[in-house]
């Protein structure tokens, strides 16, 4: 069972994405702001976070950055319907595992996760 921090700012969005994850045996957290997620990886080690791009008070990017500063072992999943390439790109240079558009394939989603944890 694999400790996954989501972190959206959308609480239907952080509902589905924990249900999802529960069902496939995992214990997920949810944050709905990125300064209570970094204060949540600071405090707690996450297997792996999923988080928002585009979150109310600050860019996914950054907490992306600060996680994995904090973490460096800590894999992530970057979620958002306003994903250009070259937020991707920035995404993938700080060391996001996989970028996916919403809404996504909750197939695609499950499998993301156990390729990405390897179970």
């Amino acid at each position: 069972m694999a400790k996954i921090l989501i972190v959206d700012d959308d609480l239907d969005m952080c509902e589905i994405i924990s249900d999802i994850l529960k069902e496939e045996g995992h214990n997920p957290n949810s944050s709905y702001s990125g300064e209570d997620a970094l204060m949540k990886i600071k405090k707690n080690s996450y297997d792996l976070m999923i988080l928002d791009y585009k979150l109310n008070e600050i860019s996914g990017l950054i907490v992306l950055e600060k996680a994995l500063q904090m973490n460096p072992l800590l894999k992530a999943i970057m979620i958002s319907a306003f994903g250009d390439t070259s937020v991707k790109a920035r995404a993938r240079e700080l060391g996001v595992s996989d970028f996916l558009d919403k809404p996504f394939d909750i197939k695609r989603f499950v499998q993301t996760v156990k390729d990405i944890l390897k179970w």
